[in-house]
């Protein structure tokens, strides 16, 4: 077997990260302690391009037609504003903070400009991974048991900009210090 290297081991991302909410931005804020980590997946369908006499997949005859990124978090803050992110399309009176479920349709403001996980790695570095046009699509789920504390998951997906299609849906970076 071979040795580790001093850049493998310094690449090490190490304990729970930390979610914001449009990250860079005047309005940005964390979003709420999280617990069971964080998530990121990025997945990416694939169509082989056939022809006569293939004898599987060959480089050069795949495309990507579709990518999809997501962000997934149990978060234990349930306050209103977080349980409204987990309802798009839902409303939010401005005085009561009463939620109640919307007319089907989605708002622009139900999307976030961007929703970020940071992350430390042993060199003291930051693992920053954002994803655009953000909005928690899978729905909500709220258990209350004995013993213990209620959380609810916010899945975040990374939406297209429709007048801008080959904008990025996702970034990943490693900086030396947060903006």
């Amino acid at each position: 077997m071979g040795n580790l290297t001093t850049k493998q081991l310094e690449n090490v991302v190490l304990d729970a990260g930390v979610i914001y909410i449009n990250y860079g931005l005047t309005d940005e804020r964390v979003l709420a302690p999280c617990r069971e980590g964080i998530v990121f997946v990025v997945e990416q369908e694939f169509k082989d391009i056939e022809y006569d006499g293939q004898r599987g997949k060959t480089k050069g005859m795949r495309r990507i037609i579709s990518e999809n990124a997501s962000i997934t978090a149990n978060v234990m803050d349930l306050s209103q504003e977080n349980i409204k992110l987990a309802l798009a399309g839902s409303n939010m009176d401005g005085t009561t903070k009463a939620i109640t479920n919307g007319t089907g349709e989605i708002a622009s403001a139900d999307y976030l400009a961007n929703i970020t996980a940071v992350g430390l790695n042993m060199k003291g570095e930051y693992k920053v991974i954002t994803l655009y046009n953000a909005m928690a699509d899978n729905g909500l789920n709220i258990e209350m048991n004995d013993k213990e504390e209620a959380s609810i998951e916010l899945q975040f997906s990374a939406h297209y900009d429709p007048t801008n299609l080959s904008s990025p849906i996702y970034k990943i970076e490693q900086v030396t210090t947060l903006a």
